[in-house]
């Protein structure tokens, strides 16, 4: 199979390994969107009155605990999908090597 077919075979077990939670890279994006929502926020805080502020800062702390609770989990996901890349990599090393190239005692 040549390195097009070994990458989408690659998509495929990652894809099937995740079952219908996302990608690493859609968290990351969902990361980034609730960032520049942040930041108008803050930039929003800036022309409110007191108790204005104060409401919208209660709203900026929960989207700062969004944005980390994505953080953490695109890390947990891309380190997942790392894993299967190189448990796919070092079989197909294994399968290339060929019959009696490999042992577990490492001879």
């Amino acid at each position: 199979m040549g390195e097009g077919g070994d990458r989408m075979h690659e998509e495929e077990a990652i894809q099937e390994f995740l079952g219908d939670r996302p990608r690493s890279s859609q968290l990351a994006d969902w990361q980034a969107i609730l960032e520049r929502r942040l930041a108008a926020m803050a930039r929003d805080a800036e022309r409110q009155t007191p108790g204005e502020a104060a409401s919208l800062q209660l709203r900026m702390a929960s989207l700062r605990k969004q944005i980390a609770a994505l953080a953490e989990e695109a890390a947990v996901t891309e380190f997942v999908e790392d894993s299967v890349r190189v448990t796919l990599a070092m079989g197909a090393a294994v399968e290339a090597m060929g019959p009696g190239e490999f042992s577990e005692s490492g001879e």
